[in-house]
């Protein structure tokens, strides 16, 4: 299927058209959906996937029937299991998934998961807001029946784009309840509109996991303004536009969520063994100017480690490979 051409009175004032490739176009229609009048999120909506050798079929699971997982014969217990929650109007076959899953699949050791809440995710943000509560209550319920049969709590890991990183929050939160502290929250530019502040209901924070780390690529824009984690790592300044990315436009186009959609780029190169270095300083301004050099190199993405604390800030390069070793830091 050929580019879609979207047009508008408003664009066509300004004389301008907007080519869009097919998924960027669902995606689009999608936000813009009417959702049915009286929807009730339901959790038989919500596909949790697992992706064993063959990443092109993973098993669909549900909540009601997940603890089947346990029996499937490429589930490994001794390995960690990472569950990955996508963001608004994302599905399974989005690039922004596939590209994270390709990037277990090559590092190995371990069992991905994938929530699949796109049934949901879409239509009026505000009521995909409000249904995020619900959602996460009934993730944990599943997580736990998975923990009761014999999941190590201790190898849980949830990372969560955009406003999937607050489904994850609210999911680690709801674990806390059944009694299980999540040792790890990954947060990918958690979604900032509705949130900051807090208009519906309460974002993730430090307090959902033993370890809240967050990579910020567009705080202010798409993403959230602030520190919100243990560690919160700001590759080139955490704000728009990130390297590479173009400058925002008026009317909005797909191409505006580029520095959004480096948070997820930046993790699964990470997980693939791209060093992103980093150091602890007080600004942007002050990391570029030298001032921090003093300070230990550490790292974001996949090999943070639980003990870092405060704000870190590196470069990156403006094409894939981002990752800049020891030079992002300096």
């Amino acid at each position: 299927m050929n580019d879609v051409l979207v047009t508008s009175p408003c664009m066509a004032q300004r004389n301008a058209s907007l080519p869009l490739s097919p998924v960027s176009f669902r995606n689009i229609l999608r936000a813009m959906a009417p959702v049915p009048r009286g929807r009730v999120a339901n959790s038989k909506d919500v596909r949790i996937l697992y992706y064993g050798k063959d990443i092109n079929k993973p098993v669909v699971y549900h909540y009601a029937n997940i603890k089947q997982l346990l029996a499937d014969p490429e589930f490994d217990l001794s390995k960690p299991t990472s569950l990955y929650i996508h963001g608004y109007v994302e599905q399974a076959t989005d690039d922004s998934i596939l590209t994270v899953v390709r990037a277990y699949q090559k590092r190995g050791g371990h069992n991905l998961l994938l929530l699949d809440w796109s049934n949901l995710g879409f239509g009026n943000y505000i009521n995909v807001i409000l249904d995020l509560k619900l959602l996460g209550e009934e993730t944990a319920k599943a997580m736990a029946k998975l923990l009761k049969g014999g999941l190590s709590i201790d190898g849980l890991h949830l990372i969560g784009h955009s406003l999937g990183a607050h489904l994850g929050g609210f999911t680690c939160r709801y674990l806390k309840n059944l009694g299980y502290k999540v040792p790890r929250l990954t947060v990918l530019d958690a979604a900032y509109p509705g949130f900051y502040p807090a208009l519906f209901l309460k974002p993730l924070s430090e307090q959902d996991a033993r370890f809240v780390d967050v990579i910020h690529t567009d705080g202010g824009g798409f993403g959230a303004p602030l520190a919100i984690g243990h560690a919160d790592f700001w590759p080139n300044e955490g704000r728009a536009k990130q390297p590479g990315c173009l400058p925002l436009t008026v009317p909005l186009t797909v191409e505006d969520f580029c520095s959004h959609w480096r948070s997820w780029r930046f993790w699964a190169e990470s997980v693939e063994g791209g060093e992103f270095a980093a150091r602890r300083c007080s600004g942007y301004d002050a990391f570029l100017r030298g001032h921090c050099r003093t300070e230990p190199i550490v790292f974001m993405g996949y090999n943070a480690t639980s003990l870092l604390r405060g704000n870190y800030y590196l470069r990156t390069a403006a094409e894939s490979p981002f990752a800049l070793g020891e030079r992002g830091a300096d």
